[in-house]
């Protein structure tokens, strides 16, 4: 399963939970280069950290293709 589907299911599992919120800010952070505090990412569980850290590697190597706008869609629809 690649990057992107396994944060939409992540995203949709849990809304609300912190977690996901932190997939928020650091999707945004990435979208609009904002900053973000990494320490954000080490406070989630193990396999939330690997989904961000494939994230970030994922958005350097993809971040001139639909990516971008795919997970702004996600981050939006899932903060609503």
């Amino acid at each position: 399963m690649n990057t992107l589907k396994k944060l939409e299911k992540r995203l949709l599992k849990n809304k609300n939970d912190s977690g996901s919120r932190v997939f928020g800010r650091l999707v945004r952070a990435l979208c609009v280069e904002e900053d973000f505090k990494l320490t954000e990412i080490y406070n989630l569980d193990y396999e939330d950290f690997e989904l961000a850290l494939s994230i970030i590697k994922d958005w350097r190597l993809d971040r001139y293709t639909k990516t971008k706008e795919r997970l702004r869609e996600m981050v939006g629809s899932a903060n609503k």
